[in-house]
C-alpha cells in the first residue's frame, strides 16, 4: 500500500529524477518531501547508450519504504515499436520487458512509453506496425501490460491511443504536450482521463515546453485541476521539468491553484 499523499487531493504529485545535475539516488533522496512519486527517467534503451545503465533498485526500494516516495517510470525514448524492420521492433519488445522486470520491485504504477512516427511509412503502415508490437508485447507482459502507459507526443494521439486500450494497455496523458502542439486539450482529458494512470504537466511558454508552471498558464491549471476532481482520478501527476527551481515554484503554483477547491467532497 501506498503511503499517504503529502497532499490533501486524491491523487499523488510526481517530479523527475533529473531536477539536479547529478545521478538518480541523488534526485530521488533529495524529492523525499517535496513530492510524492519520483518519475525514473530511461531515455536510452541499454543496447544503443554508451553510458553506465545500472539502478540501485536497492536502494530505491529502501528509500520508499523509509520516505513513502512511490515510483513511476519513462521508458526510453529510442524504443521504435513502428519501424518497418521486425528487428528493431523487436529490440524495443525486449527493452520494455528488460526494465518492467528488473523494476518490479519498486511496484511502478506506470512505465510511460513514446510510441515514435516513422517518417518514411505511410500513417497507415506505421500504425499497423504498432498494433503487431503492441499485441505481442500484451502476450509478452500479460497482466503487466496495464502498468504500460503510451504517452501523447507531437501528433494527434487519437488512433494511438485507440490501438493502446484495445490491447489492455494504460495511457498517460501529457498535458503539456497536448498545449505545446496546439491540441484541444480539454476534449483529449474528457475523453481519455479514465483510461489513463499518469498525467504528465509542465509550463509551456513561448512554444516551449517542460518549463516550470506559472502564472500566466493559470487558467488551464484551475481548470485541469477541476477535470481531476471531477472524474474522482487517484493516479499520478509528474510535473515533468528538469530544474529544482522550477519544480519549486510550480508546486506553490499548484498548491495555489489546487488547494482547497481540489479536495474530493462526501
Amino acid at each position: 500500500m501506498m503511503a499517504a499523499s503529502l497532499r490533501p487531493y486524491p491523487w499523488r504529485l510526481g517530479a523527475t529524477s533529473f531536477v539536479v545535475p547529478a545521478e538518480l539516488m541523488t534526485n530521488a533522496r533529495l524529492l523525499v518531501g517535496r513530492v510524492d512519486d519520483v518519475q525514473l527517467l530511461f531515455f536510452e534503451s541499454v543496447a544503443r547508450s554508451r553510458l553506465p545503465h545500472g539502478v540501485d533498485v536497492d536502494g530505491l526500494l529502501a528509500l520508499a519504504g523509509a520516505s513513502g516516495l512511490s515510483y513511476t517510470v519513462h521508458l526510453p525514448t529510442d524504443i521504435r515499436l513502428g519501424a518497418a524492420d521486425p528487428a528493431l521492433r523487436q529490440e524495443g519488445i525486449d527493452e520494455i520487458c528488460r526494465l518492467v522486470n528488473t523494476l518490479a520491485p519498486l511496484a511502478p504504477s506506470a512505465f510511460d512509453l513514446h510510441l515514435l512516427p516513422e517518417s518514411a511509412l505511410a500513417p497507415a503502415a506505421w500504425l499497423a506496425n504498432l498494433e503487431r508490437s503492441l499485441a505481442f508485447l500484451a502476450g509478452e507482459l500479460g497482466e503487466a501490460r496495464e502498468g504500460i502507459c503510451i504517452e501523447n507526443i507531437d501528433y494527434p494521439c487519437g488512433p494511438v491511443f485507440d490501438i493502446a486500450v484495445q490491447y489492455g494497455f494504460s495511457l498517460c496523458l501529457d498535458v503539456g504536450h497536448l498545449l505545446r502542439y496546439g491540441h484541444d486539450w480539454r476534449a483529449v482529458v474528457a475523453r481519455y482521463l479514465g483510461s489513463s494512470r499518469h498525467l504528465h504537466y509542465h509550463g509551456v511558454i513561448g512554444g516551449r515546453d517542460h518549463g516550470a508552471v506559472a502564472k500566466e498558464q493559470g487558467e488551464v491549471t484551475a481548470a485541469l485541476g477541476d477535470m481531476l476532481r471531477d472524474h474522482r482520478y487517484d493516479g499520478v501527476v509528474t510535473l515533468e521539468m528538469y530544474d529544482l527551481e522550477q519544480l519549486t515554484s510550480s508546486l506553490a503554483e499548484l498548491d495555489r491553484l489546487w488547494g482547497a477547491r481540489c479536495v474530493p467532497g462526501p
